[in-house]
């Protein structure tokens, strides 16, 4: 059974998604902002990086439990350059073994944060991070087999901006909690006396793990920001374990600047954008001309299914900007961002097959019921026949080739992400990918048919370090659907 039947045939689930939203006010509550580390200027020292327990409120009165990093909840954002090396020090103080992953770095296996490098409660993880690509927007989470999904949720996740020369002197908006903005989104489920809460089912296993309520940057949505007039710039991250979300403006179309990977070759105007977890996009808002203007979500990912059930309007509004009367960023809208080579499938070298499996024989519900107690190879869901397996290497890369991965599925919906590099979609759904998604991606999803990528490796990943590829359903990665493969 795939997602959309699953939703389709449980109404009643449907009506408790519904009514998750009374958690929201109406009246829209500060925009947090997640504290910023800008390491640009120059890295005095190790960075100090802390796993620990915590309670947060999301806006309910209630403190849930929670893990943070350096926080009560979440982490912070880090703003470094290209170029740099960055002397992590992660500390686990979380009572049970984690890894932290940074996802969308350009970086050797080693230092990738995958599932090989465990971080035991109470010790130190000291990984040198280069830095060396372009600017763009990528962020660092829990990578523990068999828990990413509930340690993710819980709140191992920040934000990791990189910098280049170009983007620092770029005539974009980049004054951090004034016209530059980050925006973590994510979907929670809070019980009867406002706490958050996660418990795995055969169907949250099926579909993955959706909350009926969206949270920005750790608050409980509507939110809302004052900002200066002129071009504002949104930097946003889905950290949702399972959700799809489909993004637009209130006024008039979204601007797209950059993806996963960096800018854009030029800004993109579309009506809405599809993000699928794990993935980001940076839009550009225009408060010159109006007094407010503000970023909807439809959480159905854009099926339409929620619309029709309750009442047509399936969107809600996450993000409230208001134009003060200070003058902000007077730029006006950039042309042109960046210098995106042509697609070149030609230089393709090896094509590589990658087909999803959701049901290899496994009762999810018994999976479900013992999951507590376990942490390892589940075997429940699997790629190419096979379910991860921590002592296998799926896939053989030689560094430097070019190569094209095609994704495949039954006819449910999954996000697709590999570690180590960007890549450029050849095709998604067996067509042209929209021209946000255009640019450079380490996310592409896939419903129907197939999904390919072009992609080149140019770091090692030797076998006790692999790099991974996986379903970005969190918990369909935990239960099987992923895999390993080495570089060199």
């Amino acid at each position: 059974m795939n997602r959309r039947t699953f939703l389709k045939s449980t109404g009643a689930g449907l009506l408790v998604a519904g009514s998750g939203m009374a958690w929201a006010q109406s009246a829209p509550r500060p925009l947090p902002l997640i504290p910023l580390t800008d390491l640009t200027g120059g890295i005095e020292g190790r960075i100090s990086l802390a796993l620990n327990k915590a309670r947060h409120d999301f806006g309910t009165g209630a403190q849930s439990e929670t893990f943070g990093i350096n926080h009560d909840y979440l982490g912070p954002v880090l703003r470094v350059k290209q170029g740099q090396t960055l002397p992590f020090d992660v500390v686990n103080n979380i009572g049970e073994t984690s890894t932290l992953h940074w996802h969308g770095l350009h970086i050797p296996g080693d230092v990738d944060g995958g599932p090989h490098q465990e971080i035991a409660h109470g010790a130190t993880w000291s990984p040198d991070v280069p830095i060396v690509q372009h600017a763009s927007m990528n962020w660092f989470h829990s990578h523990m087999h068999g828990r990413t999904a509930r340690q993710t949720y819980s709140g191992l996740a920040g934000v990791l901006l990189v910098e280049d020369d170009a983007s620092l002197s770029a005539d974009l908006p980049k004054t951090y909690g004034v016209d530059d903005f980050t925006l973590i989104l994510q979907d929670k489920m809070f019980d009867g006396s406002g706490k958050m809460t996660y418990a795995l089912t055969a169907e949250v296993f099926e579909d993955g793990f959706e909350g009926d309520t969206l949270t920005v940057n750790g608050a409980i949505a509507p939110v809302a920001q004052s900002v200066p007039t002129g071009l504002v710039r949104l930097r946003i991250l889905n950290a949702c374990n399972a959700r799809f979300l489909e993004l637009s403006m209130q006024s008039g179309p979204i601007t797209v600047i950059a993806s996963d990977g960096g800018f854009l070759a030029a800004p993109v105007e579309a009506e809405s954008i599809l993000m699928s977890p794990g993935e980001r996009y940076e839009v550009l808002v225009d408060m010159g001309a109006v007094d407010s203007n503000a970023l909807n979500v439809n959480m159905d990912g854009g099926g339409g299914f929620f619309a029709s059930l309750f009442g047509g309007n399936a969107a809600i509004t996450v993000l409230t900007l208001t134009r003060g009367a200070e003058a902000g960023f007077d730029g006006a809208m950039p042309r042109r961002l960046a210098n995106l080579e042509p697609l070149k499938a030609s230089e393709a070298s090896v094509t590589r097959s990658f087909q999803l499996e959701m049901d290899v024989g496994a009762d999810l519900a018994a999976l479900a019921a013992s999951w507590d107690n376990f942490c390892g190879d589940a075997g429940a869901m699997a790629i190419n026949g096979q379910p991860m397996k921590m002592d296998r290497i799926d896939e053989v890369v030689r560094k430097g080739d070019t190569e094209i991965w095609r994704v495949s599925v039954d006819d449910q919906l999954h996000p697709f992400h590999i570690h180590g590099c960007s890549f450029r979609i050849l095709s998604q759904n067996g067509a042209a990918p929209p021209a946000y998604a255009a640019g450079w991606k380490d996310m592409v999803h896939v419903e129907e048919g197939w999904s390919e990528v072009l992609v080149r490796f140019d770091y090692e990943a030797p076998k006790d370090a692999p790099y991974m590829y996986h379903c970005h359903i969190l918990e369909h990665e935990d239960c099987g659907m992923m895999g390993q493969f080495t570089v060199g």
